[in-house]
């Protein structure tokens, strides 16, 4: 059975999570929630939480599919596919055709088979506990509060649609942490293995390395992700500079039909995207 997933079901959602090896948190599982209420979903099998997807619209513009997670004893059961299918009919209903997420190596198969084509590669970095940010920024790091419509229409120019819902959310989370200045802002937040940087998005590489600088100022002593798209050249430079190292790659991949935001959108504006979760 698929069902709308409720707060009752995080600690179900996190033993999912744990079995993949994932950094989500359950405060990440919440903001999905507090985003798309109607658009999380769980398939229950005998009264046990097998499986889950989320899907979360950014405007009428596009839409994001996450946390396509399966238990282990319950694999190869087709439960993974009709999650997919229900949140893609589920996002049909809503008129909004242009889907997006970042698969591993695992799911690219099912995702293929539904119906999306890869577009790029998107990469994670590491930074271990003993590595350095260098200079420190500006500012140190803190809860930012609220983002100027200045700062969300860069966002929004950027990514070509409308997250502005998730920036505010990450704003208003007293466990996220971030820094901004007038051409861009950078976030942190914590994972359940390590510290993760996201969504960066500046005008230019001197304001990203000045917000992401100042990010990462009080977490010297953290093991730290980053995700990015590693046709920005900006991006890899200044992980490389900052002791990040690439440690996973997977695909990003847009339902078929839809035209990929990176086509018509400024993603060299885009320094760490918000997690595959997000986008």
């Amino acid at each position: 059975m698929i069902r709308q997933m409720r707060n009752a079901d995080i600690p179900s959602a996190m033993r999912l999570k744990h079995a993949a090896g994932w950094n989500q948190t359950p405060e990440d599982w919440q903001r999905l929630l507090r985003l798309e209420p109607d658009g999380c979903f769980v398939a229950e099998t005998k009264g046990v939480v097998a499986g889950s997807t989320t899907a979360v619209r950014y405007g009428s513009e596009m839409a994001w599919i996450g946390m396509v997670l399966v238990l282990p004893e319950f694999r190869r059961q087709g439960i993974a596919r009709a999650l997919m299918q229900h949140a893609l009919d589920w996002l049909e209903l809503r008129g909004t055709h242009m889907c997006g997420l970042d698969a591993t190596s695992m799911g690219k198969p099912l995702y293929e088979e539904v119906g999306f084509v890869s577009t790029e590669l998107i990469e994670r970095w590491e930074r271990p506990p003993e590595g350095s940010p260098g200079r420190g920024g500006r500012d140190s790091a803190r809860c930012i509060g609220t983002l100027s419509a200045a700062l969300e229409q860069i966002d929004r120019e950027a990514c070509s649609y409308d997250r502005s819902r998730l920036l505010r959310d990450l704003c208003k989370d007293s466990s996220v942490t971030g820094a901004s200045c007038a051409e861009g802002f950078a976030f942190g937040r914590p994972g359940s293995s390590a510290w993760f940087v996201g969504p960066c998005v500046a005008k230019n590489a001197r304001a990203a390395a000045s917000v992401l600088r100042a990010t990462l100022e009080s977490r010297q002593g953290e093991r730290v992700f980053w995700d990015f798209l590693p046709s920005n050249r900006s991006a890899r430079e200044l992980a490389t500079e900052l002791g990040f190292q690439p440690v996973r790659r997977l695909e990003r991949m847009m339902l078929r039909g839809g035209a990929p935001p990176t086509l018509h959108s400024h993603s060299d504006e885009v320094y760490a995207t918000a997690g595959f979760e997000f986008g």
